[in-house]
């Protein structure tokens, strides 16, 4: 049976946050403990019984009875007209499912065979939604539930949640971790609660601090906008976006235990070739002058969404090194070379994309920050370099940046009286942002907010797209005479 370690408590802690549907900022641990809560044994009736001795097996047994499903025979069809919303969900996204008799998308229908039984006896449908789109996740469709109806039970109607059901009714209530320390607590174990503390509030920095921030700019139709008329990919900053920061080695640090944050974002945009990628930019930009049919709605078109590096920062965790953005363009020959694909998943096992594409556009935006003197001071940097085939030898190589690298500085005074080496983001949140820590409604302002505000006004301001064109045809034209 799987231990219980310290990335699941983190996932679980995570879930009861996103519950709430927002990102929000914590400004010290120990003022939010409600916040903090995953299933664990807390010494009730439940696991008295010596049958549960080893309270981590207790636990983990308690988490199977948790994820039991039912197979329907037929699948359960719901109109989404039908669908009541749940207290802690916003809104009902648009809804719709694939028709398993059919397998064509069908509008306005919630369609799955797959019931997750709750401990209580409430039954739960999860159906794959794809009427939207999972945030910067490669355009995996989210995960969606209802409750169904049963009037025993209290359940009125099919009542929509974007979330997983946690709660007492359930019978999966949140749980305080005790995360306080123990009478004789050995070395090893101090070691593994202080990591389990550190990852929890570094954790909380850059999920509920930096991250929304950087993500919140890189929304901004104008910047997207003015990046894709350049072929240039934004680096989303996400869990699915950047690497652990455990490990026993700290490769990032985001403010959740120390003054300085420095961390980078880095996104990769495969592209068939110069050409016809260009073409694609020249039909955007008529889209773009001619505007929406209806002025009062925002434009609508499909986008590619960015593509992270799995292991840009793993050289240390991983045995053989890094997996570079020039490897992505390799020939066919060197993706059969590389193991293809894994053989279960179908996963590109060397990152390698089947020899399909011959450039890509690499993005980094790297963040740091740190105390000098009585100030605090957050500098950035957005570059982008192309990367092409070698059509002698077929291995891709970088063959220059695309532009003069975006540099911005912003500095703060610390507040008076603070110990410098105790500062931290996740502590001080109001020092680095005004606004909107805890309400999505209100747009975040303050130090941090407006430091990433000014790196999209940069770009927007410094990166010219013509010129961006032409450098990456003049990139490719003396790679190509380089090969002659």
């Amino acid at each position: 049976m799987g231990k219980f370690n310290v990335d699941k408590i983190v996932s679980l802690i995570l879930e009861k946050l996103n519950e709430t549907n927002q990102y929000i900022y914590i400004d010290s641990l120990e003022k939010y403990p409600e916040l903090f809560q995953a299933p664990g044994v807390d010494g009730s009736e439940e696991f008295a019984n010596k049958e549960y001795a080893d309270k981590e097996m207790a636990l983990a047994e308690k988490r199977e009875r948790v994820d039991q499903t039912q197979k329907l025979p037929e699948p359960m069809r719901i109109p989404a007209d039908a669908l009541v919303k749940g207290a802690r969900t916003p809104a009902i996204p648009k809804i719709a499912c694939i028709d398993p008799q059919t397998n064509e998308i069908v509008e306005n229908m919630v369609i799955s065979d797959i019931v997750l039984l709750m401990p209580s006896g409430d039954r739960v449908l999860a159906f794959q939604n794809y009427g939207e789109t999972a945030v910067r996740s490669h355009d995996i469709h989210e995960t969606r539930y209802v409750v169904l109806p049963d009037a025993a039970r209290g359940n009125v109607g099919h009542r929509f949640m974007s979330d997983k059901p946690r709660s007492k009714k359930t019978g999966n209530p949140y749980e305080k971790a005790d995360l306080s320390e123990p009478q004789n607590e050995t070395p090893e174990d101090k070691e593994i609660r202080l990591e389990r503390i550190r990852a929890i509030k570094e954790g909380n920095a850059k999920r509920y601090g930096i991250f929304p921030v950087i993500n919140e700019m890189f929304s901004r139709n104008d910047v997207l906008d003015h990046l894709d008329t350049c072929l240039i990919p934004e680096p989303w900053a996400g869990p699915n976006f950047t690497e652990h920061t455990t490990n026993r080695t700290i490769l990032k640090t985001f403010g959740g235990t120390a003054p300085d944050i420095d961390c980078d974002f880095v996104a990769v945009r495969d592209l068939i070739d110069v050409e016809s990628a260009i073409n694609e930019v020249m039909d955007l930009r008529m889209a773009l002058a001619m505007g929406p049919e209806d002025p009062n709605m925002p434009p609508e078109r499909k986008r590619e969404v960015s593509q992270d590096m799995p292991r840009q920062h793993a050289n240390y965790i991983y045995k053989g090194g890094n997996w570079e953005a020039k490897q992505r363009v390799h020939d066919p020959e060197f993706f059969k070379k590389a193991g293809g694909k894994t053989p279960v998943y179908e996963l590109l096992s060397k990152n390698i994309q089947e020899g399909l594409k011959t450039i890509n556009v690499k993005s980094v935006l790297d963040i740091m920050g740190s105390i000098e003197g009585d100030e605090y001071v957050l500098r950035g940097s957005f570059k982008s370099e192309l990367n092409c085939r070698n059509l002698t030898s077929g291995k891709g190589e970088s063959t220059g940046e695309l532009f003069n690298p975006i540099l911005v500085k912003s500095s703060k005074t610390l507040p008076e009286g603070i110990d410098p080496q105790s500062f931290t983001l996740e502590q001080n949140t109001d020092f680095f942002v005004d606004q909107g820590r805890t309400n999505l409604s209100v747009g975040r302002t303050g130090f941090f907010p407006d430091f990433i505000g000014e790196i999209g006004n940069e770009i927007k301001n410094k990166i010219e797209p013509d010129e961006v064109l032409q450098r990456m045809s003049q990139l490719v034209q003396m790679a190509v005479d380089a090969e002659q």
